[in-house]
């Protein structure tokens, strides 16, 4: 007969929490201000851990506390624990909840962000009615601001509102597939109406490198921007989730600089009368496991642009 002696340990989540912190801030003293609790108690915490794991989670550095081996290891599970805990707890307490979440997307952000976020709010949230609103980006953070909407995805960040970087993406030159550079000539721009983003990143990238360029094409729209391009009008800088197979990517052999990349944002204000929204926003805050999940939406048009820019 086995005698089975294995006991189970169960993971105090107060515990992990100050154990995130302490990792990400790299001091108990950082970590005990963000906790709220004193220095002496976040070592005692991290001390019990220790003894519920029977293993060494941090190694001092100077000032600085350095995670193990084991404690990278425990890391990504407490993210998990402590995500799944919080998931839970806010499906159960607005399971019920029948309010109307109301989401404003920009064009750059509708096809690639917009589908993931939609999945996890109603899961989150079943009961929740949610209206979602495209436009651009001028107009979304305007509704955001008038109290209109309730959270904008977008790629362009403002101080009126509170944001959360959800990812970035790759920036890159596209023009169709038959589109070529002639040598000497100034490069053919095809870019939205002034004050858009994009734009602004190619005309400050190609003046900033002195490469000359024309406007070929100003579109009023996303769904235009990519008609003209398709059409070989002219290049045009757009994020790598733009990339299909009418398109190419022109790189630096053809004379055009890097761009920076698109930075894709959770915005709110930081009142609203709707509790439902703060509680919301925290819990899509991203973590290591779903910054992962969202930089899969684009990997294949990524991965296809490398390919590309390796090519040329």
């Amino acid at each position: 007969m086995t005698t089975h002696n294995n006991i189970s340990i169960n993971l105090d989540l107060d515990l992990l929490r100050t154990f995130v912190a302490v990792a990400d801030l790299n001091t108990f003293a950082a970590a005990a201000a963000a906790v709220c609790r004193t220095q002496s108690a976040v070592s005692q915490q991290m001390q019990r851990l220790e003894q519920i794991v029977g293993r060494e989670l941090f190694a001092r550095h100077g000032r600085n506390k350095l995670l193990t081996e084991h404690g990278i290891q425990l890391l990504g599970y407490a993210r998990k624990i402590l995500r799944f805990n919080d998931e839970a707890c806010a499906s159960l307490k607005y399971s019920d909840e029948q309010e109307k979440l109301i989401i404003g997307a920009t064009e750059d952000t509708s096809e690639s962000l917009l589908p993931f976020m939609l999945n996890r709010i109603t899961a989150l949230y079943p009961s929740l009615e949610v209206e979602v609103r495209v436009n651009k980006t001028e107009t979304i953070l305007s509704l955001l601001d008038q109290q209109e909407i309730d959270v904008a995805l977008t790629t362009q960040g403002d101080t009126r509102f509170e944001q959360q970087l959800l990812r970035t993406s790759p920036t890159l030159w596209f023009c169709a597939a038959d589109f070529a550079i002639t040598s000497g000539e100034a490069i053919p721009l095809v870019i939205q109406n002034e004050g858009e983003l994009f734009r602004e990143i190619a005309i400050n990238a190609l003046d900033e490198h002195q490469v000359p360029w024309r406007l070929a094409y100003v579109a009023n729209s996303k769904a235009a921007i990519n008609v003209a391009v398709k059409s070989g009008l002219g290049a045009t800088a757009r994020p790598a989730e733009m990339l299909k197979p009418e398109l190419r990517v022109l790189g630096t052999a053809e004379g055009l600089p890097l761009l920076p990349d698109t930075q894709y944002l959770l915005c709110r204000l930081p009142k609203t009368e709707k509790a439902f929204v703060q509680s919301l926003f925290n819990v899509l805050a991203p973590t290591p496991d779903t910054v992962h999940r969202l930089a899969e939406v684009a990997v294949v048009e990524t991965d296809a642009c490398e390919e590309v820019e390796s090519v040329n």
